[in-house]
């Protein structure tokens, strides 16, 4: 596992030499976890469950056996695992299924209770939905209610909060509410009527239930709205669209109404008597009145049963988005708890020629898994209503966009089908429950795509046959049985990048030139499944003819190293100007094209000066070039590079040494060991080289805003010894650890305050091979020894990474603590703990291995293996920030803001 999140603060940044850090703790850090006993016999606790990267999950999963959730892809409408076996599963939702609330995610429940004050909340709504309590003086009658003065409105519903804040009102008083589950039952708001309000997993619907024919046959119907800042604007059919006044973003529909009677085809499950309600929308400022005028025929016809429903109900809009459309029906069913398909046997028109035929239409977020190789994908939907228990066939289409506008005759149009599924249920069978379809080629088309959302059509095979009629919950339904699309996927390895020819690895107007027919290619592969190889394959072609000259197959190499190629004799012609680009496969995938070109001109007769056989010394030996800032000069400084905190100054002459330069922390200087002649800025590069001399030297700002300098031994007559000038800060001093590691710090050993850190220091040869190197302290100075011999391939390049810092802390989130606690208890006590061998150590836990062995030495991993042994005992966040010092080890976590643990 490579702990990507794993912060050393005070510690080294791969390959940098002189790195001035700001302060580890922050203002914000708090919350300290108490120390575990040296001796805890406290018992494990339970097996990780969740990770915050897909790494740390992989890593979980595969030690507990068992899948992990990945924290940093959990949204409102979609939860990701990892498995065991490396691939991760993604389940989407096609709405809301958690909302954050304080910073922290909770489940959405839209089960209402009763609050203190006698009105009525959901527990858990993303648009915080709350109901009125009783009160007031009611009205007479419906007719009564609806001539009411505005001075008798009174909130009956709102949703959000703030200046989002819209409420509907109902004039007069109102009973106290009888509440059960998602629904609240205001009794004879008025004589002979109820008020209900449902809950919808993003809205809600209210109704007004006349019990009795209403006199006069009227039941005139007025809704006040109180909607700051939004304007409502009545839509052709008869829906309202509410729109951010400003904006003009739309935040939310209410559907024409609706009503009903109590009849109700036991088949089909639908009513078989219901009309449209005219409505009429006036608005003035923040307010607005619905005026819905029932008809009367309707509510005076023999053949209507009561209770009435009437029916108009309010929708909040987002990226995700489901309907049905039903031929002869022209409102918007987008804020509806159903989805339906097939025919329910009865027709649209009096000639009996139009079936009411329905389909439906979701929209997903599948940019979760865009780019990634789906092995398999379900859509699950729950059935909770069919018209008879026989399985009939219906199928699943890739489709257009549907939109609140969609109808039946205008429906996003179906592109292809993509699945046919019998599954059945039914409650009339008493078999209501889960069905699905294979739309695993579906989901790869969409990840190959890169696709941000995905759209999908259902329909009956048979249109024409009612028992493939089907009902199922929309994404609006308070129950869990929400549709869901379950996705597996993996990931292809990527192109790469940092595509280099050489030797000397060196351009020139972005043109590198080489001075052999058989150059160097390389590049860095990449794939984010961190425990595959990769294997290079590169493509060179002649800019002049646009030919590819050949291609070439590379040996494979773990993820993050080097892959490298040498171009075979009689391939490349002195003189021609080619390009190569590359791409990767991990043995089972292959990556998707080929990184962008990169272009090399061979000029076997090119002149290598002795600045840049050193850069090319340097850069060979580092496999890849290290990317420089920008950089300016001066008259004392050849290169200078500023990362907002730290400015960098690499001197002309070696005499005047190397300054890093913090806003924090002042000035720090390192001696450069050989006295050169005047340096030469080369791309970013400073070098000193004397042709006539054993010894050059290289200079790097890097990107962290430090420094690294490598020493470029040309022959055995070089000196073995190299000696830096330590400029350190007031009252610190160096100190030796373990495996050559040294500490610069101030204050006492017991209670140090450390600023910086230099690594043990490494030598390589010209084939590759490590040299026998090491420091030595003489006061202010740092000598490193460099054990070559007359048999050395020559020439060696010899690097310190020197860090200059606050302090030496770890620090990771509470998952990826956990992961590796996990691993460490699974591994027991041995000699792992006692070693900064990889071949010695546990599988993957290395990296986290290599970094604290390279900070501070084999005691402190020591100390760290086994803290977390310990770390299962307590209570951490998943998604909180916990640190330890590491130099010298305390046994306490300290918990920071996550910003320190990015």
């Amino acid at each position: 596992m490579k702990p990507r999140r794993a912060r050393l603060l005070g510690g080294i940044a791969a390959l940098t030499s002189l790195t001035l850090l700001g302060a580890a703790s922050p203002a914000l850090a708090a919350d300290v976890v108490p120390a575990v006993p040296e001796n805890s016999s406290a018992p494990i606790g339970a097996a990780v469950t969740e990770a915050v990267t897909p790494e740390a999950a992989i890593v979980a999963a595969q030690a507990g056996n068992r899948r992990v959730e990945v924290l940093e892809r959990r949204t409102e409408s979609s939860t990701t695992w990892a498995n065991p076996d490396g691939t991760l599963v993604t389940e989407l939702s096609s709405g809301p299924v958690r909302m954050l609330r304080d910073g922290n995610w909770v489940d959405v429940d839209a089960t209402l209770t009763r609050r203190p004050d006698g009105s009525v909340a959901a527990k858990a709504h993303p648009q915080e939905l709350r109901l009125a309590g009783g009160g007031g003086v009611r009205a007479s009658s419906v007719t009564a209610a609806a001539a009411a003065p505005d001075s008798a409105n009174r909130d009956l519903v709102t949703l959000g909060m703030g200046s989002r804040r819209m409420a509907v009102q109902w004039k007069g008083g109102l009973p106290a509410p009888a509440v059960a589950g998602h629904q609240a039952v205001y009794q004879q708001a008025v004589p002979g009527a109820d008020l209900v309000v449902d809950a919808t997993r993003d809205g809600f619907e209210q109704f007004l239930v006349l019990k009795d024919r209403p006199a006069q046959d009227k039941a005139p119907w007025t809704v006040p709205l109180t909607l700051p800042g939004i304007d409502a604007a009545q839509q052709e059919d008869g829906s309202v669209s509410l729109k951010d006044r400003k904006s003009g973003e739309e935040l939310g529909i209410m559907p024409a109404p609706l009503m009903w009677d109590a009849q109700v085809d036991p088949r089909s499950g639908e009513h078989t008597h219901s009309v449209r309600v005219p409505m009429t929308v006036s608005q003035q400022g923040d307010t607005v009145e619905l005026t819905l005028a029932p008809d009367s025929r309707f509510l005076s016809d023999p053949g209507t049963e009561y209770p009435v429903t009437i029916d108009p109900a309010t929708d909040a809009l987002g990226t995700l988005f489901d309907t049905f459309v039903q031929d002869g029906d022209t409102t918007d069913q987008s804020a509806s708890t159903d989805l339906k398909l097939g025919w329910p046997g009865d027709y649209a028109d009096t000639a009996k020629t139009r079936k009411r035929v329905a389909r439906s239409y979701l929209t997903w977020d599948t940019s979760v898994f865009a780019d990634a190789l789906v092995s398999s994908a379900k859509l699950s939907l729950y059935n909770y209503h069919s018209w008879s228990c026989e399985a009939r066939p219906w199928e699943v289409w890739s489709a257009g966009d549907a939109d609140a506008d969609t109808r039946w005759g205008n429906q996003p149009a179906r592109l292809q089908k993509v699945a046919t599924s019998t599954e059945t249920r039914s409650g009339t069978c008493k078999t209501a429950g889960w069905v699905s379809a294979d739309v695993t080629s579906l989901a790869q088309t969409w990840a190959s795509a890169k696709a941000e959302t995905g759209s999908i059509a259902l329909k009956a095979a048979d249109e024409s046959d009612t028992y493939a009629w089907k009902r199922f919950y929309s994404s609006e339904s308070t129950a869990e049985q929400i549709p869901q699309l379950t996705v597996s996927y993996n990931y292809r390895p990527r192109a790469g990048n940092n595509l280099q020819a050489g030797p000397p690895f060196f351009t020139q107007g972005g043109i590198y030139r080489v001075n052999s027919t058989t150059p160097t290619l390389r590049f860095t592969p990449e794939d984010s499944n961190n425990d595959d190889s990769v294997r290079g394959t590169y493509q060179i072609t002649d800019t002049t003819t646009g030919k590819v000259v050949t291609s070439l197959v590379a040996d494979p190499v773990p993820v993050g190293e080097t892959s490298k190629v040498v171009v075979p004799a009689g391939k490349l012609l002195d003189g021609r100007t080619y390009s190569f680009r590359a791409t990767t496969d991990d043995g089972t995938h292959w990556a998707n094209g080929w990184s962008e070109p990169v272009t090399f001109t061979v000029d076997s007769g090119m002149r290598i000066t002795p600045e840049l056989k050193a850069l090319s010394a340097v850069n060979t030996v580092l496999d890849a070039a290290d990317v420089t800032p920008a950089t300016t000069s001066d008259s004392t400084y050849a290169a200078i590079a500023a990362n907002g905190t730290n400015t960098v100054g690499v001197p002309w002459s070696t005499a005047d040494g190397i300054s890093v330069q913090s806003t924090e922390r002042g000035t720090v200087g390192v001696g450069l060991p050989v006295a050169q002649p005047r340096g030469t800025a080369l791309n970013g590069n400073v070098v000193y080289a004397d042709p006539d001399g054993p010894v050059d030297t290289v200079a790097q700002p890097t990107m962290e805003g430090g420094v690294r300098t490598f020493q470029v031994i040309k022959n055995a007559t070089a000196p073995h010894d190299y000696t830096s000038a330590m400029r350190l800060p007031k009252g610190a001093r160096l100190t030796a650890f373990d495996r050559g590691t040294i500490l610069i710090s101030s204050g006492t050993d017991d209670d140090p305050v450390v600023h910086g850190l230099i690594d043990a220091p490494w030598a390589r040869d010209a084939n590759g091979k490590e040299v026998p190197t090491s420091f030595r302290i003489d006061g202010d100075k740092l000598i490193q020894t460099v054990e070559f011999t007359a048999a050395t391939a020559f020439p060696v390049v010899a690097d310190p990474k020197i860090s200059l810092g606050w302090g030496i802390y770890l620090s990771m989130t509470g998952a990826e603590w956990k992961a590796y606690g996990q691993i460490a208890v699974a591994a027991g006590w041995g000699s792992w703990l006692y070693s900064c061998t990889a071949a010695k150590l546990p599988a993957k836990i290395t990296g986290l291995a290599k970094m604290v062995c390279g900070a501070v030495g084999l005691n402190a991993w020591t100390n760290v293996g086994k803290w977390l042994k310990h770390v299962r005992d307590w209570n951490l966040s998943a998604v909180g920030c916990y640190q330890i010092k590491i130099w010298p080890f305390n046994k306490k976590f300290t918990r920071l803001s996550m910003k320190n643990c990015r």
